[in-house]
């Protein structure tokens, strides 16, 4: 039987040889019929790689279509090379790679290429979110006024907040619908994201100003707060119904999970 040290140490080279580096994991390796030991490994590292190419192009098939073939090999190897999977589960592989198309040649000189793939991993992450219960307009208009300055929000798991330099959403629904895409510009835009009742992601574009009132909800502020955020940037008498709208809005489309009161944080804080 193998010491549990050398198998670790087997474990290491073979992980050294997947990803590339030397390795004298091919003295362990038995020949077996007419394969021998170096064709069985590399059989097995070449299905290696085929895997963690095949995440990266399930997990963003329109990054692939903007990219183009050519483009989108050089990033796959590149990006296997640098950026090896360091987790069991292969939906964390592809994590860093906004930041590696931030940095890597020749894909940092148009910074709309990491912003498409951003966008990408935030509908990943939307959709893979736990799942979680929905508050309704029906609670909120059950609490009495009293209860509604302290309210604060928690809001669905697979609400996500995006905002870029770029016009890259307009881009990514264009290729999606198999259409041409308009021309990259810079604009700042925002979105939310989410996944809807139906398990369906959905995302939409926000305002600046909306965008503001859900950070500080999303951050804790409570209902208080956010009236005063909106105070100071429009008219008094506006403020109180743009924050309504919002809430109602944002209850509609299920973005909030609970509608909290000082009581039930508390609790909370105390569990």
């Amino acid at each position: 039987m193998t010491p549990p040290d050398a198998l670790q140490r087997r474990q290491r080279q073979l992980l050294a040889y997947l990803r590339g580096q030397h390795s004298a994991i091919d003295r362990h390796i038995v020949d077996q019929g007419a394969v021998d030991g170096s064709q069985r490994l590399a059989i097995y590292r070449n299905a290696y790689r085929s895997r963690l190419r095949e995440t990266l192009e399930t997990d963003h098939p329109i990054l692939g279509l903007y990219l183009g073939d050519q483009l989108f090999e050089r990033m796959v190897d590149d990006y296997i090379d640098q950026c090896p999977s360091n987790d069991r589960s292969l939906r964390q592989f592809a994590d860093r790679l906004p930041q590696f198309l931030r940095d890597a040649e020749p894909f940092r000189q148009y910074p709309q290429i990491a912003e498409l793939c951003r966008f990408e991993r935030a509908l990943l992450s939307a959709f893979d979110a736990a799942d979680a219960p929905r508050a309704s307009a029906d609670q909120l208009r059950q609490l009495s006024p009293e209860q509604w300055p302290p309210l604060t929000l928690s809001f669905h798991p697979s609400v996500q907040l995006f905002s870029s330099d770029f016009n890259v959403v307009p881009v990514w629904q264009a290729l999606k619908a198999e259409q041409t895409p308009p021309q990259i510009r810079q604009a700042r835009e925002h979105w939310l994201l989410w996944r809807n009742a139906e398990r369906l992601t959905e995302f939409c574009s926000i305002s600046p100003l909306e965008r503001q009132l859900l950070c500080a909800c999303l951050q804790g502020d409570d209902l208080a707060a956010a009236a005063e955020l909106l105070i100071g940037q429009l008219p008094a008498q506006d403020a109180g119904e743009t924050l309504l709208n919002s809430l109602l809005g944002w209850l509609e489309r299920g973005w909030i999970q609970q509608l909290k009161t000082p009581a039930q944080t508390a609790e909370l804080t105390l569990v």
